[in-house]
């Protein structure tokens, strides 16, 4: 019941109202961790945008508000093509805000099962590679993303954008965020494995979308999808079945033999 009220009183605002005198709201994207986001019209420049709204509450707890302002302060750092840039903050009615670059491409969630597009392990691995580029950009400036999950990584045919740094935070600070029952403590952890263990499972959503399954039986990854010895190698110290890996660096070196490596029968 509590949560229930509490998303009536939360309700998003309406399209076409006009927030930091300059940003016309279009529609209601999603429900983040801390906020609201939508899209909306930057009247100055005529260009799309994103703008964020921390949730409407009475009361904020400390770690929402420092949590939000510091999702803003990261992307006003960021210089980076697959981020979104940072626009402008605000406060209207006392409720904090902050506006970044809309990115108009397609999630892998989309692609696969809207789109229905597939991709085989060099197609997979190329992604990949690409996601990587753009997670080394922030590990070495001290920042894990922490939920590099599908909705997360847009890919508009050529290039890849990473989004929501909500749940992002500096290496080496503590960690407030509680996690899920239901959800593996390696994808919470503040540390490089964190994103490495979400990349693991991000390229195993892209293999799965060629596999079709010819048993009712439950079966691993390893069993039921037809991987050469590198690649396999790869996702199980991404996931860190084996060896984790320490740094992008080491990882961008394995992704890169994937695929380089010459297709089965071509030598």
């Amino acid at each position: 019941m509590k949560k229930i009220f509490s998303r009536f009183i939360e309700r998003p605002l309406k399209p076409g109202v006009l927030a930091g005198g300059r940003f016309q709201l279009i529609s209601l994207l999603g429900r983040g961790s801390y906020g609201l986001t939508y899209k909306a019209k930057d009247l100055s420049t005529g260009r799309d945008v994103v703008v964020k709204q921390l949730r409407n509450r009475k009361r904020h707890k400390p770690d929402e508000i420092r949590f939000f302002w510091q999702e803003a302060r990261f992307l006003k750092q960021f210089h980076h093509p697959s981020i979104p840039q940072f626009i402008a903050a605000f406060q209207q009615k006392g409720i904090p805000f902050f506006v970044m670059d809309f990115v108009d491409a397609p999630n892998f969630e989309e692609l696969i099962f809207h789109q229905h597009h597939v991709y085989n392990e060099k197609d997979s691995f190329r992604i990949l590679l690409n996601v990587i580029h753009v997670v080394q950009y922030f590990h070495r400036l001290g920042i894990v993303h922490r939920d590099l999950r599908i909705p997360n990584i847009l890919w508009d045919g050529s290039s890849v954008y990473v989004i929501d740094f909500g749940l992002a935070r500096r290496l080496g600070s503590k960690s407030s965020s509680r996690r899920r029952k239901t959800e593996h403590p390696l994808f919470r952890e503040l540390s490089v494995k964190s994103d490495f263990f979400a990349l693991g499972h991000f390229v195993l959503f892209l293999l799965y979308s060629t596999f079709e399954p010819s048993s009712k039986r439950e079966k691993s990854w390893e069993e039921e999808l037809t991987l050469s010895l590198p690649a396999r190698r790869v996702i199980r110290r991404l996931l860190q079945i084996d060896r984790p890996y320490q740094t992008t660096d080491e990882l961008l070196t394995d992704v890169q033999l994937v695929i380089d490596a010459p297709e089965a029968g071509c030598l």
